[in-house]
């Protein structure tokens, strides 16, 4: 890893650019997808970045991970997902023009399941799910989410 010999090297501003150039992109590309694989596979990703963090930090292997992102203001893996697909449905709500056509009707509003009116008529409906493949998916996670608000 590049990082052990450029740690003391570069000011610590630099490590940081280098961090967000080489690794953040990373964990960002496809992390909508690929983040709902199980926790052991997601476990791996997390460590790994972890351990990237210690190194470009200089920071001993039992220094707390909240202090390595909070460092670096950055989220963990699964809270990164979490954010990411939020943005996606933002996107889709407010933005949906600058999708891609395939995602124009990708989530359903209540009132066009409904044939009557609710105060939730505007508000993305929550398709019930019977499996654990069900929940994972994009659709009913954004959906999920976004009702929280």
């Amino acid at each position: 890893m590049f990082f052990y010999r450029l740690r003391n090297k570069l000011p610590q501003k630099c490590i940081r650019t280098l961090y967000f150039a080489f690794v953040y992109p990373h964990l960002l590309n496809g992390i909508e997808i690929y983040a709902n694989t199980g926790s052991t596979h997601l476990e791996k990703l997390q460590k790994l970045n972890n351990k990237i963090l210690r190194v470009v930090q200089n920071k001993p292997y039992n220094s707390p991970v909240f202090n390595l992102y909070k460092a670096y203001n950055t989220l963990l893996v699964p809270q990164l997902h979490m954010q990411q697909i939020l943005l996606f449905v933002h996107r889709y709500v407010y933005y949906r023009h600058l999708l891609p056509a395939v995602f124009v009707n990708y989530f359903h509003k209540n009132q066009t399941v409904y044939s009557h009116n609710t105060r939730n008529r505007t508000n993305l409906h929550l398709y019930g799910v019977n499996s654990m493949f069900g929940k994972k998916r994009i659709q009913f996670k954004g959906t999920a989410l976004w009702s929280v608000e």
